[in-house]
């Protein structure tokens, strides 16, 4: 058997509430496609991890297992008689854009491990898009029950609270709203709702106190704004009664995993983060992100489930995958890589890996070599 010149890794890290079957037969796909053009390429998908807690966490335990892979693949290739390079292509939908840009980031200065590029599928790097909250947020909450949509259901919460605070409270039940407006959490803000009867009483915990809290904001916590919007939907007129076990468990739910989606909040880290993305092709390695539209219908407009960069520079790195069968952005977002639009990404996704390689071959890619790829200064990315 003919030993190929490289082999590429393409390791596949699912987002929030994901799990081992997010990308079903897409690995696969990539084979498939690229084998005839002479490229070796082993998929692999990273074991399905609790996506709660903080980013950096995820982080870690990512890095330390490709760490191990990198080296027991390599070990592997040069048992077969293997020369050549191994490089590792990082794939990730959702929140796992966010967990392998941090990745490279936090490698790329020792060149720790061989990362050839980067490669996302709808990942909020700058946001979720703001329209994703017009969706109720009952609706919202039942399809995070169900799986990665846990995202845009946090993230509905987080709108309807923003909105509720936006205007001057009316209510015994409003939340106060004072100073500065500031993404920071406070940890000052208390709220409470309470239906009629003595038993039907309904309390919400106040946020937890937080080192990172502002004096004066009027941001609450991310956990206390996920236990608003629960609170919210359940104590709508005409919804069913929930009781306390039943609001703990939701109010459990969300606040056990908003450290993680919170990242998402963090405006200027998030514009931070894919700057630094970017400019790190002047080390060799690619990115690029895909983004799930709905098409414009009638007087609707183009819909997207993530916030796109205004800069040109920045845009020209995410392309469009346009679907017709899902209803809404968060179907659109979970259904990637099981909608009308995935056999066009697979092509797609194909085509920049064999790019990659090829200016690898080139020696114009690879930056563990400890040298910046060839073709001068970035361009300004504001």
């Amino acid at each position: 058997m003919e030993v190929p010149q490289e082999l590429v890794l393409c390791i596949f890290l699912h987002g929030f509430k994901g799990g081992a079957d997010t990308f079903l037969t897409f690995p696969d796909r990539l084979v498939n496609i690229l084998s005839p053009c002479g490229i070796a390429l082993e998929p692999v998908v990273y074991p399905p991890y609790d996506t709660r807690g903080e980013l950096v966490t995820a982080v870690d335990n990512h890095v330390t297992w490709l760490t191990t892979l990198a080296a027991e693949k390599t070990a592997q290739f040069r048992e077969l008689g293997g020369t050549g390079p191994v490089w590792m292509v990082l794939l990730g939908h959702s929140m796992g854009g966010l967990v392998i840009a941090d990745t490279l980031l936090s490698t790329l200065p020792s060149a720790a491990l061989p990362i050839l590029g980067l490669i996302m599928y709808d990942s909020p790097l700058i946001g979720l898009n703001p329209a994703v909250f017009k969706s109720t947020f009952d609706k919202a909450l039942d399809i995070a029950s169900k799986g990665q949509a846990a995202l845009a259901a946090l993230g509905a919460g987080y709108g309807l609270f923003k909105s509720a605070t936006s205007k001057p409270a009316s209510t015994a039940n409003s939340a106060p709203s004072s100073g500065k407006s500031s993404p920071i959490p406070s940890s000052s803000s208390k709220a409470a709702t309470a239906r009629d009867g003595k038993d039907d009483k309904i309390a919400v915990p106040p946020p937890a106190e937080s080192s990172s809290a502002t004096p004066g904001s009027n941001w609450m916590s991310l956990p206390y704004i996920a236990a608003a919007g629960v609170t919210a939907v359940f104590g709508a007129a005409g919804a069913a009664y929930y009781n306390r076990d039943t609001l703990a468990k939701h109010w459990t739910w969300a606040t056990s995993h908003l450290s993680f989606v919170g990242e998402l909040w963090k405006t200027d880290e998030l514009e931070t983060r894919l700057k630094q993305v970017v400019e790190a092709r002047e080390k060799g390695v690619g990115f690029h992100c895909f983004y799930t539209v709905i098409p414009a219908k009638g007087t609707a407009p183009d819909r997207t489930f993530l916030v796109l960069p205004h800069s040109p520079a920045l845009r020209a790195y995410f392309s469009p995958s346009r679907t017709v069968q899902a209803s809404d952005e968060i179907g659109a977002h979970i259904h990637m890589f099981d909608s009308d639009a995935t056999y066009s990404l697979g092509q797609e996704t194909a085509k920049l890996i064999t790019e990659w390689v090829e200016k690898s071959r080139r020696g114009e890619m690879g930056f563990w070599k400890g040298e910046s790829a060839k073709g001068g200064e970035a361009e300004k990315l504001v």
